[in-house]
């Protein structure tokens, strides 16, 4: 018996690789048709020179509760010799000609998923790679008007535009199309078939998404996956399957949650992961408002938290990075962020001391530049203050997500609707004094009006400094932040 084990490397630099959103959309569609239904279908075939060999260890079945119940039975593919299909990687089992099959695997890649990087192993062996191919195109005046790479050699209608585009991105544009008329079977298609996204409008565009507001990419990832995951083959299997499911569930409540019934979809689910039995890739990738984003977390937190209950053992939480910004801003770029974003609140997780409860823990950054700079050096320049003796953090991120307090997101936001008719001449005046001292806007919170004061106080901001180890530390920031973000991009003098 061997073991052919495919993985698809560099997945999101592929995806943005053709910077529109239609785009983007229709590549997830392909690269789910390949992993989900191509490569299955081609182990399958008979007379090619293999033959997989079904596993015998205790998958699981199929979750009633699953949304996705019709499309991930862990033991009926083990059946069939399949025991991975999903986030990016594809596992087989087969009884002879493996050798044979991670060949005509690999050609299938080049063909249906030009340029993404795959690398194809048999038992842990490498034994190939994707190829560079040169072009053979001749020089030519016209290159992809929207990559500018490749041969213009394909009209694309998007809305009123008739561009000339290269074959992948016609490739990735007609693929688009599988999600709007529900044969797309890649994860994040199917579950948003599964949502009120399945009537509502799709936008083209992140402009056509966000209007004159601002855009949010939303990066999730699970906390200490592979420190659950069992020692078996069959326990691995259950363990990964029950951590998807619930993690399907809990975004299928939160989507319809935050979606409207009718008109314009306030959100895209990019990419959903799911996780394999090698290695762990339970990522969300989604777009958004930028009004949306926060609370969509606390409600997508709060849904899982309560799906496990009282449960013992292992508890499924996220460590979450959004980066808001303009939509003109590459989403490359705003994924490289909201990465380091999620990395910043996967260590505020694994901080946790032993016996403590474990906590969702997010992190987020807003910009209103033409450009987001490392998040990490703007807060080393604008949030630190003081010295050793006297050290002050301007903001209390990464947080966690649950909680009543202005120390967790979900209190920051119930806080944040309370400031909604506060001067906020007043409030940016307030936060403009936090860096030159504890004694100088402590005097300017004093000395606040009393509207701006009462309306602080009603948000629960009593005093501005609190301790946290050896540093002083304040909500304020934080608060007033999430309460401009519905703000970003209108016109003065007009509310959204």
């Amino acid at each position: 018996m061997q073991r052919v084990h495919i993985e698809f490397q560099r997945v999101q630099t592929w995806l943005f690789a053709v910077p529109r959103l239609r785009a983007m959309v229709g590549a997830n569609a392909l690269l789910g048709r390949a992993l989900r239904v191509a490569l299955p279908d081609l182990a399958r075939q008979t007379g090619c020179g293999w033959a997989l060999a079904p596993s015998h260890a205790n998958y699981p079945s199929a979750d009633p509760n699953d949304p996705l119940k019709d499309y991930d039975d862990p033991a009926a593919d083990a059946k069939a010799g399949i025991l991975s299909r999903d986030g990016g990687h594809f596992e087989a089992r087969f009884s002879n000609g493996a050798s044979e099959f991670a060949a005509a695997a690999a050609n299938l890649l080049r063909s249906c998923l030009p340029g993404l990087r795959f690398r194809i192993s048999i038992d842990g062996a490498g034994t190939a790679k994707n190829q560079v191919h040169l072009s053979t195109e001749l020089p030519v005046l016209a290159p992809c008007e929207w990559t500018g790479r490749g041969l213009a050699s394909a009209i694309v209608k998007q809305g009123s535009e008739q561009p000339i585009v290269s074959p992948d991105v016609a490739q990735r544009h007609q693929a688009a199309t599988q999600t709007e008329d529900g044969t797309a079977v890649d994860l994040a298609s199917l579950l948003s078939a599964r949502t009120k996204l399945q009537k509502l409008e799709r936008p083209q565009e992140l402009k056509e998404l966000v209007g004159n507001g601002y855009l949010a990419l939303i990066h999730a990832d699970g906390n200490g996956i592979g420190s659950g995951a069992g020692k078996t083959e069959a326990e691995r299997a259950a363990f990964f399957h029950r951590n998807r499911v619930l993690l399907r569930r809990a975004l299928q409540q939160a989507i319809d949650r935050h979606c409207p019934n009718a008109g314009l979809a306030p959100l895209i689910l990019l990419m959903l992961g799911g996780d394999d039995i090698l290695l762990v890739t339970d990522d969300i990738l989604l777009v958004t408002r930028a009004e949306i984003a926060l609370p969509f977390v606390v409600t997508l937190c709060t849904a899982l938290d309560a799906l496990q209950g009282n449960e013992t053992g292992f508890r499924l939480t996220l460590g979450i990075g959004v980066v808001i910004a303009r939509h003109t801003i590459p989403v490359h770029r705003l994924h490289e962020v909201a990465e380091q974003l999620t990395s910043s609140a996967k260590r505020r997780f694994r901080g946790f001391t032993q016996g403590e409860k474990k906590h969702s823990v997010v992190d987020w950054a807003v910009y209103s530049t033409a450009w987001v700079d490392n998040p990490e050096d703007v807060r080393r320049r604008d949030w630190l203050r003081g010295n050793s003796t006297d050290l002050r953090v301007l903001s209390q991120r990464p947080v966690n997500v649950l909680g009543q307090e202005l120390d967790s997101l979900q209190g920051l936001a119930h806080a944040a609707q309370k400031l909604g008719h506060a001067p906020r001449s007043q409030l940016r005046y307030l936060v403009d004094q936090l860096p030159r001292g504890r004694a100088l806007s402590a005097l300017a919170f004093a000395e606040l009006p009393t509207r701006g004061k009462g309306t602080l106080a009603q948000a629960g901001v009593k005093e501005l400094w609190r301790r946290a180890g050896n540093a002083w530390i304040t909500p304020l920031l934080d608060l007033v932040e999430i309460a401009e973000i519905a703000r970003l991009g209108v016109t003065p003098g007009h509310r959204p």
